[in-house]
């Protein structure tokens, strides 16, 4: 992990230098983040991607195209893009550090239940003890200055939250992605109302019943992730087939 300096605390979580300061900043996503994610939003929202019990898992669809274009760009370019999908933070410091790789700072951890057993007190058990009480979180999106260094505040443009309808999230996990991002001007929840791309009334019409449901879930989400896999069409080209990801209870 050499070359990032003192931002790296043991076990792959990544600290920043500071917090952001919120004088002068732009709010809001650039108009060319916007047309990257909205694409990958309306092409997820028309395909998605079917899990084993047929279910259609829209958040993971947006993972796995973003890391896809991440990873054409890097194999045709040499250069990373700017969209870091997934990538959990522990919110029990003053500035959110997020947990990365102990063998690449720059890609996420694989396996949080892992990082947990090794660097939680009373490992995973213990975590799943104290759900409710948002100490991880993941946002579906992060966008960095420099995407050669890693999400930590300092490195943070926006933090974007994808939601498909009927799907939201509580105000506590707002909260928490403001405090991830430095500042509510680099926070934004984008859909497809919000991306317009269409076919909105039929989705919406059941997202009351369901909103009651998010805070009790959305720890675990943000642990393990919402679910979601790749689409075809629109401004990216279809997505190979990818490996399952582990369920969890």
């Amino acid at each position: 992990m050499s070359g990032y300096g003192s931002g790296y605390s043991t076990g792959g979580t990544a600290s920043g230098d500071g917090r952001t300061t919120q004088v002068g900043l732009q709010s809001g996503l650039s108009p060319k983040d916007r047309a990257v994610l909205c694409d990958t939003v309306c092409n997820c929202k028309r395909i998605g991607v079917a899990s084993v019990d047929g279910k259609i898992q829209r958040q993971r669809c947006v993972m796995q195209r973003l890391n896809y274009q991440d990873m054409v760009s890097q194999l045709t370019t040499g250069q990373r893009t700017v969209y870091r999908p997934e990538v959990a933070y522990d919110m029990r410091p003053d500035v959110p550090t997020p947990i990365m790789s102990s063998q690449d700072p720059l890609q996420p951890h694989p396996f949080l239940p892992n990082w947990l057993n090794k660097y939680w007190p009373g490992g995973y058990a213990e975590y799943k003890k104290l759900a409710g009480q948002g100490l991880i979180r993941r946002p579906d999106v992060i966008v960095v200055n420099d995407p050669d260094q890693p999400p930590v505040q300092s490195n943070i443009k926006m933090c974007v939250e994808m939601k498909f309808p009927p799907d939201d999230f509580s105000r506590e996990q707002r909260t928490d992605y403001i405090r991830i991002a430095g500042g509510p001007n680099k926070f934004e929840r984008i859909g497809p109302a919000e991306c317009k791309c269409g076919e909105e009334k039929e989705d919406t019409e059941t997202s009351k019943s369901t909103q009651s449901k998010a805070s009790k879930q959305s720890d675990l989400e943000d642990l393990f992730g919402g679910g979601s896999s790749p689409s075809m069409g629109g401004g990216s080209p279809p997505l190979p087939p990818m490996p399952p990801l582990p369920v969890f209870p």
